[in-house]
């Protein structure tokens, strides 16, 4: 009787680049051996990794990288703390980029193209 909601049913794809995984490692390697805090290095590392998992399910909902503005806003990121997980969305497929402070100049964005 009701309308029935129309789902898309297509899946995003996800590569994650091998930026990605080293940005992540030296900010964990950062907190735990040059702030001394290896408990609070592991626990930003999960939260990196836990947003980033999430962007596989609803990508779009995250704001366009305003570093890296393009007219096909296909650079998004998302926050976790200060840190920005910049991901590229173009036709289904997601592209981790890398992890960055929010505090870097813009410059440092460009490089992760």
């Amino acid at each position: 009787m009701g309308r029935k909601k129309t789902e898309d049913t297509k899946q995003y794809t996800l590569d994650i680049s091998e930026n990605y995984f080293q940005n992540l490692e030296e900010i964990v390697d950062y907190i735990a051996f040059e702030k001394h805090q290896p408990l609070n290095a592991i626990k930003i590392g999960n939260g990196i990794n836990k947003t980033m998992n999430k962007i596989i399910e609803n990508p779009l909902i995250y704001s366009e990288c305003e570093n890296l503005p393009t007219k096909s806003k296909i650079y998004r990121e998302a926050t976790y703390k200060t840190w920005l997980i910049v991901f590229k969305v173009k036709n289904y497929h997601i592209t981790i980029l890398g992890v960055l402070s929010g505090k870097r100049k813009s410059s440092s964005f460009k490089k992760i193209r």
